[in-house]
């Protein structure tokens, strides 16, 4: 589908302008961005290895989720920065003896994802057009209602008892949904439900709001030396953890219950 390959170059050229330019220094925007533009190209290349299971998705994505898993550290890295700057009643110094160890630890993650970038991963990245993949339109659009149903189902199983882990994936399968539906946006036919769009948004904002807090945490008790002293921002990150799954869990239930409600009307 030539809607397909306008959206995939588009994304592949941007995502390796940000891959050329976190090479040279570890900019933050540059970092987010690329890390989307991986996390969409895969949404699209797991799309189509639905369609077509000999396209091998895991394989092709391979070189360039192994950038994404690399430069994921100093992103970690970047969001623990920020949530803390962002705490109130926090002691200045044990402020800034946690700031030296987290830009400490950037360096260290950026030298070695520099030695991948530049051992034998190619740059720019490469992936094959869906067109030279042999899929018909026709093929496509049959099993796009499917692929998206299968991702809903793995996003509903959150509970109120589900574990860290389950949650976090249900925050990866609903990303690649809302990817996935965008990846068509260009689609004629294929449009947008703006009202779907803000819900997935409002509940994917509040994972990513919780998660940046789980991953802030085990970033700051892997520094041992220091977990004593970090321990009033632990506990405070941990409070809002909380909150935000607890909202989460709320907003899930309604989309969940409005997207039934919408798929039976």
């Amino acid at each position: 589908m030539n809607c397909l390959d306008r959206y995939r170059s588009k994304l592949l050229t941007a995502t390796n302008r940000d891959l050329r330019a976190i090479v040279v220094a570890p900019e933050e925007h540059s970092i987010h961005r690329f890390r989307v533009g991986i996390k969409r190209l895969t949404a699209l290349y797991r799309f189509l290895g639905i369609v077509k299971p000999e396209i091998r998705a895991r394989r092709i994505l391979k070189p360039a989720r192994s950038l994404s898993r690399s430069i994921s550290k100093i992103r970690d890295c970047h969001i623990t920065l920020g949530l803390i700057s962002e705490l109130n009643d926090v002691d200045k110094d044990l402020l800034a003896i946690l700031q030296r160890a987290l830009k400490a630890k950037i360096r260290r993650d950026y030298r070695d994802f520099q030695t991948l970038a530049k051992s034998d991963i190619k740059i720019p990245l490469r992936l094959p057009t869906v067109d030279s993949m042999g899929l018909a339109e026709s093929r496509i659009l049959e099993h796009k209602p499917e692929a998206l149903r299968q991702l809903l189902n793995g996003i509903s199983t959150a509970s109120h008892q589900s574990t860290d882990v389950d949650w976090h994936r249900a925050r990866i399968l609903l990303k690649r949904y809302h990817h996935t539906l965008d990846a068509f946006c260009r689609c004629p036919g294929q449009q947008l439900d703006a009202r779907e769009i803000r819900q997935i948004e409002m509940l994917a904002r509040l994972l990513g709001d919780w998660h940046d807090r789980v991953v802030a945490v085990d970033i700051l008790h892997s520094f041992t030396e220091l977990d004593h002293q970090a321990a009033p921002v632990i506990n405070e990150l941990n409070r809002q953890e909380g909150l935000l799954l607890g909202s989460a869990r709320i907003y899930l239930q309604k989309f969940m219950r409005w997207k039934t409600s919408t798929q039976q009307a």
